[in-house]
């Protein structure tokens, strides 16, 4: 217990001097803009600032334009340039509610450094549910190993970093695969409630489990489901009545914004001349993997079901909707099934290829980002953008005849050598 608090205060005090957290301060500045009745002039997104507002005005529109002026500023120093995140929130006001506790806090610093320490712990959950999922025995130097490995690889950086909200995503994906399998219905219903999310990351995934919900007819799952919606639904329209518009509006800005990575223009801008030809070949067959998949393991059993929810994680960044490197962080689901089938196929070998698989996939990135004379490079980053989701499908493909199809006989239980 001493040893958790002393960690979790090392946490606390290392959040409060990293830079970035944009994807935190957005939604804490429209918690505090909306609950303020003296909000002006972004005075009160100063830690610093403890001046007296003299003139009252009325709550500032979490969607509107100032928000994203003051994080700017908060993050930049200055507005934000061409290719450069504008930070506007885009979150639906149901979700959105979940962050107001944090915007009482006055500084913003040490409200990020809080919600931070949450993502790190959920990040941890994320590494030991992946492996859980697996029902892979796994031994205890790469259970270590790989959850060294999901806490510090690049792209979970990149989110702890962005304080984004990505690895709490990534564990309820993580939870509603294991709740699923439990036949925990209920909680399944609430967890995909509050996952209706960052659809960039998640469509594809939430998709496929409402196709198996629905073909299973578990109707406990859509009851709770659409319960809880409603009651989100009712207290959001409660406390902002007109927010759908606005939400709208923020949405369609957001989707205007030149930032992110998008699969069409990183081939057109890697490739010039065919890399656009490159990726609509790419996305079309992944659509159509996909599609067939899907029909596949939505009757299939616990083994095929959950091979494809992994390849529906996978392929999300590849489908052309404009995403974030941090976002990548939810791979970490897909890969532990990777680590688990190379295991139970190559006994003998099986050790020796996961770790080294593990520091490749560890090391790349880094490399690149490191090395790489302009770190900062549009180029540098898309080869690491486009390095994990590639690698995870081919994994997955490298193994699905393993991972879909359990021991028939005897002989395929024995050791491989």
């Amino acid at each position: 217990m001493i040893l958790f608090l002393a960690i979790s205060a090392g946490l606390v005090y290392a959040n409060l001097t990293l830079k970035g957290g944009g994807d935190f301060y957005v939604h804490w500045a429209a918690g505090r803009g909306f609950l303020s009745e003296n909000f002006k002039h972004g005075k009160d997104l100063a830690p610093a600032e403890n001046k007296k507002v003299e003139e009252p005005i009325q709550r500032v529109d979490p969607y509107g334009g100032r928000i994203p002026a003051q994080v700017q500023q908060i993050v930049y120093g200055r507005a934000a340039r061409a290719g450069e995140e504008p930070y506007i929130l885009d979150t639906p006001f149901q979700i959105f509610l979940l962050y107001l506790p944090f915007s009482l806090l006055s500084d913003p610093h040490l409200a990020r450094a809080l919600f931070t320490l949450i993502l790190e712990l959920a990040l941890f959950a994320l590494a030991v549910q992946s492996l859980r999922l697996t029902d892979w025995e796994t031994p205890r130097i790469f259970t270590v190993s790989f959850i060294f490995f999901a806490v510090f690889n690049f792209y979970s950086f990149q989110a702890i970093s962005e304080a984004s909200p990505v690895l709490l995503l990534g564990f309820l994906y993580a939870e509603i695969l294991f709740t699923l399998r439990m036949d925990m219905d209920e909680l399944t219903g609430a967890l995909m409630a509050v996952s209706l999310y960052y659809w960039e990351v998640g469509a594809p995934f939430l998709i496929f489990i409402f196709l198996r919900v629905l073909y299973e007819k578990r109707k406990r799952v859509f009851s709770v489901f659409f319960m809880s919606s409603l009651i989100l639904l009712f207290v959001s329209f409660l406390g902002y009545p007109n927010w759908i518009l606005p939400f709208l509006r923020a949405t369609a800005n957001n989707l205007k914004a030149d930032f992110g990575f998008n699969t069409r223009a990183v081939f057109i801008h890697l490739l010039p001349s065919y890399g656009g030809v490159i990726a609509w070949i790419l996305i079309i067959a992944l659509v159509l993997m996909l599609g067939y998949e899907w029909s596949m393991a939505r009757r299939g059993d616990a083994r095929h079901f959950y091979w494809a929810a992994c390849l529906s994680l996978a392929a999300a960044p590849l489908l052309g909707f404009r995403t974030e490197m941090e976002h990548l962080s939810v791979l970490m689901i897909p890969l532990a099934l990777v680590f688990s089938i190379i295991y139970e196929r190559w006994r003998k070998f099986g050790a020796g290829i996961n770790y080294s698989l593990l520091l490749i996939m560890f090391a790349i990135p880094w490399a690149v980002f490191i090395f790489t004379p302009n770190r900062f490079s549009t180029t540098a980053q898309e080869i690491i953008f486009l390095f994990l989701p590639l690698s995870t499908v081919i994994g997955l493909y490298w193994i699905r005849w393993w991972a879909i199809n359990p021991p028939r006989i005897w002989t395929d239980l024995m050791p491989r050598t």
